[in-house]
């Protein structure tokens, strides 16, 4: 217990490989931070609307608890509203995930345990890619981790245990809650990991775990209130995306499921990371491991494997992205690196090759124009068009959002509204527009509801022009008649080199006279 503390307080009485790795994160830290700042990768549609979120602060929000709002707004005050101030703090988060990794695994299997799982954080693409977006899963992933390396060090087979380290860790469990719903699953793996030891089973029916429990309880009020004034929109969004439905049912889900983790974790890693999952599963289920440590591995165990199998039950029913099941990889990953510490040269020498990949596929995940560079350097006829290229969801928008810029201020000034039907859209536009125009977002009725739904329109929009911005088609007939009148400036497209990345048809329209704003049914 009285080490639990000591990286992260007294530092410099830690052994040379904890500073070590402690220096090196800080170093990745800070050539993240240039990377976000100059690299061609823009914010993807979901980063623009957590941004969009932070200038509006509130309780909560539509599809996700106020952290990343929260977050988004402190470092946007102090950076800009630039790719750096939406970006600081998934760029920190990966460097305390490397940090944690590094201890958990070497707390139970050593200083080389530690630098595997260091490396495979910052290796491999769901983190060391992927992580740089500022979404929920940054900060919920996190606290999370912390939660779990605070886990570690409790040694419930004592006598008596202090009451503000359940406080401390209600706390942090609170904090992943305000970043991502499905926190909440904490508490029932954690009554499960107490229930599998007679030993632990005893602090069932002590008032520790349950204070930590209540602390993270009461963090949720802002959530809870919010919800409560809009209809509990929220849990609604949660229980739609997890409700079965006919689209996603059986082996092709499934197999969607398994080629998004290889393609995530690259096919090695995920290959290896089930190996592990079952090789350490039934060695603590022999007990052949050491004793005092099996507390530390089950918890890894237990917060891992089960988690990542329900993800994958649930991929048979519903739709789940590749980044959903990030909780069960982390602390998987820990176990796959104990895993590979304690095996031979040949499993070591699949791990590195593994690593190899791992990290050109990282590099070319931060600018996938290198490959077509790299064909082009040795004369290959061979084209990847763009919309096979995996960025292109966060791709083209900047110069999307500067052309449309650029049309509307030749056109009407640069005192205007901005109108789409496309949340992606809408937040992008805000994002990359100059000077951060205030869009506004209409549903014609066949897309699921989103923030914007629940933010109120201006009551002068009838006395400014209103660009509208559409991607795909032209002007809806719908959006037509809410004006006394629309002109179309133009189409304007978003190039890199000679590939077009995005197109949009672009229209001035002058007196608002209304239009019906549809709640859709679908959450």
């Amino acid at each position: 217990m009285k080490n639990l503390f000591i990286p992260f307080l007294s530092l410099f009485n830690t052994p040379k490989s904890v500073q070590g790795v402690l220096a090196l994160s800080v170093i990745l830290f800070l050539l993240r931070l240039v990377y976000v700042s100059f690299g061609p990768v823009d914010l993807s549609p979901d980063e623009a609307h957590y941004w969009e979120w932070s200038r509006y602060l509130d309780w909560s929000y539509y599809s996700k608890p106020p952290i990343t709002a929260w977050l988004n707004y402190v470092s946007t005050s102090i950076f800009g509203h630039t790719h750096l101030g939406v970006r600081f703090f998934s760029c920190m988060a990966i460097s305390i995930l490397g940090f944690l990794a590094f201890l958990m695994a070497r707390q139970v299997a050593g200083k080389q345990a530690g630098w595997i799982a260091f490396v495979l954080i910052h290796l491999t693409p769901l983190f060391a890619a992927g992580g740089l977006m500022m979404t929920p899963d940054i900060p919920s992933l996190t606290f999370w981790a912390l939660a779990l390396y605070v886990l570690m060090q409790i040694d419930f087979t004592a006598e008596k245990l202090p009451l503000k380290l359940f406080v401390f860790l209600g706390v942090v469990v609170g904090l992943a809650g305000l970043s991502k719903y499905t926190a909440a699953i904490f508490y029932p793996l954690l009554g499960v990991y107490l229930l599998m030891n007679k030993e632990r089973r005893v602090w069932l029916l002590k008032p520790h775990v349950y204070i930590a429990g209540l602390v993270s309880l009461v963090m949720q009020l802002p959530v809870f209130y919010w919800n409560f004034t809009h209809d509990f929109v929220g849990f609604q969004h949660v229980l739609g995306q997890n409700a079965a439905t006919s689209r996603y049912f059986g082996w092709k889900s499934l197999s969607n499921f398994l080629e998004g983790q290889a393609g995530v974790l690259t096919p090695i890693t995920f290959i290896l990371l089930l190996c592990a999952w079952v090789s350490i599963g039934f060695m603590l289920y022999k007990g052949k491991h050491k004793k005092d440590l099996n507390s530390a591995l089950e918890v890894l165990w237990l917060f891992s494997f089960p988690l990542f199998m329900a993800f994958l039950l649930k991929s048979t029913t519903a739709k789940v992205q590749p980044n959903w099941p990030v909780m069960s990889i982390f602390p998987g990953f820990v176990i796959l690196a104990i895993w590979v510490a304690m095996k031979g040269k040949v499993v070591k020498g699949i791990f590195a090759f593994g690593m190899f990949l791992s990290l050109l596929i990282t590099i070319i995940a931060h600018d996938t124009f290198i490959v077509r560079d790299v064909l082009k350097f040795v004369g290959s006829d061979i084209e990847i068009p763009f919309k096979k290229d995996p960025l292109k969801p966060a791709l083209g928008w900047r110069g999307l959002g500067q052309a449309v810029s650029a049309l509307a201020e030749s056109q009407v000034g640069d005192d205007y509204y901005v109108l789409t039907t496309r949340y992606q859209t809408a937040s992008s536009m805000s994002f990359y527009m100059k000077g951060h125009p205030r869009v506004l977002y209409v549903n014609l009725g066949h897309r699921r509801q989103n923030q914007y739904d629940y933010w109120p329109w201006p009551d002068d929009i009838d006395k400014k022009p209103v660009i509208y911005v559409r991607e795909n088609g032209t002007i809806e007939l719908q959006v037509l008649k809410a004006f006394k009148g629309c002109a179309e400036l133009g189409q304007v497209v978003s190039r890199r080199e000679t590939i077009v990345m995005r197109r949009a048809h672009v229209y001035a329209c002058f007196g608002y006279e209304g239009i019906e704003r549809i709640k859709a049914d679908s959450y």
